[in-house]
């Protein structure tokens, strides 16, 4: 009976503090968009300092090693933003944490490159991440693209280009998010 008041006690959404090891997580067993076998989704409610309360969500198959992560808003969305803007000047720089919610859009101005609001999933990542993440999608259909479209191919190679630049560490940028 005294395990079940203590469980009570803790609210369902917690606030991620470096303290805290007894944050509970849900593990799912759930179908792999990738292989259609079973692999596991492990979920976990928090609150992140200077955010909002959050689902994060990890997907992973242990048959074909498909897996995805995400964040999901786990509460109301505000009306009014903020806007941040980084600094990239350095290694340094590509390794900080960034926390991109689906409703949070993106912009390199140096490029002249924008990810709009709601046109991806939340991401907990790091600013090399998020880079990467937009060469990998690029990529994806690169050959069909080729294809289809010879000169639209070669100008998209060209910014992949711009973006691997970026992750040398070597040129300056800002991350407005």
């Amino acid at each position: 009976m005294a395990e079940k008041e203590v469980a009570a006690e803790k609210p369902l959404i917690r606030d991620i503090d470096g303290g805290d090891d007894d944050l509970e997580q849900m593990s799912i067993e759930s179908l792999c968009v990738s292989c259609e076998k079973s692999g596991t989704t492990r979920l976990l409610l928090t609150r992140i300092p200077h955010f909002k309360e959050v689902i994060i969500a990890s997907f992973s198959c242990p048959h074909c090693n498909y897996e995805n992560k995400e964040i999901q808003s786990a509460g109301e969305i505000q009306e009014k933003g903020c806007v941040w803007t980084l600094d990239v000047k350095s290694l340094e720089d590509l390794g900080r944490q960034v926390v991109k919610s689906d409703s949070a859009g993106l912009r390199i101005p140096e490029l002249d490159f924008e990810i709009p609001s709601r046109s991806q999933p939340g991401i907990f990542t790091t600013v090399e991440g998020l880079i990467q993440r937009t060469v990998d999608g690029l990529n994806q259909q690169q050959v069909a693209r080729r294809l289809i479209d010879a000169a639209l191919a070669d100008s998209i190679d060209v910014f992949i280009g711009k973006l691997k630049n970026l992750l040398s560490g070597t040129e300056h940028f800002q991350l407005v998010r």
